[in-house]
């Protein structure tokens, strides 16, 4: 008995396994990132004492989160753009060619 094994199936699973895993990790680390940087607002004595507990390289891990973070809220936050919760450019842009139809 001979057992034949299809390479070429097992290379396909073992990419999209990948992909999903890579995904997964974007994500994990665009979630941890906002709320360590919201938790670094709302308890900045909290957070820096624990910030003191880690070694170097956490630090570095923890500083990269929190600045994420900070790029995240500002982009996707309720106070980006003009108050409304949008943005400024697509309200230009909706003036130019809302005034261009005209």
């Amino acid at each position: 008995m001979t057992i034949t094994i299809d390479e070429k199936k097992i290379v396909q699973t073992v990419k999209s396994i990948s992909i999903l895993l890579v995904i997964g990790a974007v994500l994990t680390f665009l979630g941890l990132s906002s709320k360590i940087f919201h938790f670094s607002e709302n308890n900045p004595v909290m957070y820096e004492m624990n910030y003191n507990r880690l070694s170097i390289p956490g630090k570095g891990v923890a500083t990269s989160m929190k600045k994420t973070g900070e790029v995240q809220s500002k982009v996707l936050g309720a106070k980006r753009g003009n108050g409304r919760g949008g943005s400024k450019f697509f309200d230009e842009v909706e003036k130019v060619h809302g005034n261009s139809r005209k």
